[in-house]
């Protein structure tokens, strides 16, 4: 654990990684989940919940007394469990997240949701704010533009905080194996959103798990060309996986990708 981070119980780490900015970590988690707050003058933003093994609330409740948003990247189980317990939340306006509200009620459906992999259980939810793709949430001091980023799922979005070159970046980049094996993945739309990320080479890039150490997770724009040449070379059929049943490719010596066939698309 860096100088910056500390034990909140015994359960959640906290680091603190800029002003106004910090990652809640899971390390005891088998998928060592790192969620993010972030606090402006005038309002916070959870972004991800954790998947709901502990309550995440009193930690988001010792670090600021700003009114909270919460906002899940997807909605696969280990990133929403803690939904419920927050009061005003937000999703981002996608076709098919809208058409999950049924009687004013939000119900992922289990192949967002995937909650049967680990016995998790969907609690329906009110949306308070739906927000659209590019839209800028502005928590006073601090602003967060919102992008989508679809390839371990079509609903998956990141945050762009461009005045400190910092994305959140979920589960599209981070360190250790990327999931594109799990319903709703897709190599095709994995390559254009990465080639979409226009990033500085001092940019910043936080995923959402990471490695037992209790560290967050931190990248950078090697990282994101890292993942696009790998991307590129899959639809090119220059480079081979590793390993089959799922396809298991190198990326670099921090990453590897796992692909189900049905995530190749059109590239087969």
């Amino acid at each position: 654990m860096t100088p910056e981070g500390r034990w909140f119980d015994d359960w959640y780490a906290i680091e603190t990684i800029a002003p106004g900015l910090y990652a809640i970590g899971e390390p005891k988690y088998h998928q060592i989940n790192w969620n993010y707050l972030i606090e402006g003058r005038d309002a916070a933003l959870l972004f991800d919940t954790g998947p709901g093994v502990r309550d995440i609330a009193p930690v988001v409740a010792s670090l600021t007394d700003r009114p909270l948003i919460a906002m899940p990247s997807h909605l696969h189980y280990d990133h929403t469990g803690n939904l419920h317990r927050f009061s005003d939340l937000a999703m981002a306006d996608l076709p098919v997240l809208r058409s999950c509200v049924r009687d004013s009620q939000f119900h992922a459906p289990d192949d967002l949701y995937l909650g049967h992999y680990e016995d998790m259980t969907w609690k329906p939810v009110t949306i308070n704010h739906w927000w659209s793709i590019g839209h800028e949430i502005d928590l006073g001091g601090i602003k967060l533009e919102i992008l989508h980023t679809p390839g371990h799922s079509p609903d998956s979005v990141s945050l762009l905080d461009r005045r400190r070159n910092i994305l959140l970046a979920a589960d599209f980049l981070y360190l250790g194996d990327l999931y594109a094996q799990v319903p709703g993945s897709s190599l095709p739309d994995y390559l254009i959103a990465a080639e979409a990320l226009q990033s500085d080479p001092g940019v910043t890039i936080l995923g959402a798990h990471g490695q037992p150490d209790g560290v967050a997770p931190r990248l950078g724009k090697a990282d994101l060309e890292d993942l696009l040449k790998a991307l590129r070379e899959i639809r090119n059929g220059t480079r081979k996986p590793a390993k089959t049943g799922p396809d298991c490719y190198e990326i670099s010596g921090r990453m590897q990708l796992l692909v189900s066939p049905e995530a190749y698309g059109n590239w087969r």
